[in-house]
């Protein structure tokens, strides 16, 4: 990123790409390769600094921080990332589900007579 400095809240915004790589392997507890593979089977699209490096959010490093979990258990990176991308899919279906039956509640249905 280049430009001026961010706005008091862009650091409360989690989508702020505010982590170098480096530190998001850090907090995640592995190894920078591991941050590029996410990117390479699609699941993280990190911002790029001015420089390119690669930069990310706090959801970025939940979303890696899922992805880590599934491989722990034993699962590939490209099938972690599969999984985790169809989590992610059934989650915002559920949303759109729940806030489709909210809008049917408040429609009334029409009297009959």
């Amino acid at each position: 990123m280049t430009g001026p400095l961010p706005g008091p809240f862009a650091f409360d915004d989690a989508d702020y790409p505010a982590y170098t790589m480096g530190a998001a392997a850090e907090i995640l507890g592995v190894a920078p390769g591991f941050l590029r593979g996410l990117g390479e089977h699609g699941l993280l699209d990190p911002r790029r600094s001015g420089g390119g490096h690669r930069r990310y959010s706090r959801n970025d490093l939940a979303v890696a921080a899922r992805a880590r979990q599934v491989v722990d258990e034993g699962i590939t990176v490209a099938a972690a990332c599969r999984i985790v991308e169809l989590e992610r899919a059934l989650a915002a279906a559920r949303a759109t589900i729940a806030a489709l039956r909210a809008q049917l509640e408040t429609v009334k249905p029409p009297r009959s007579e």
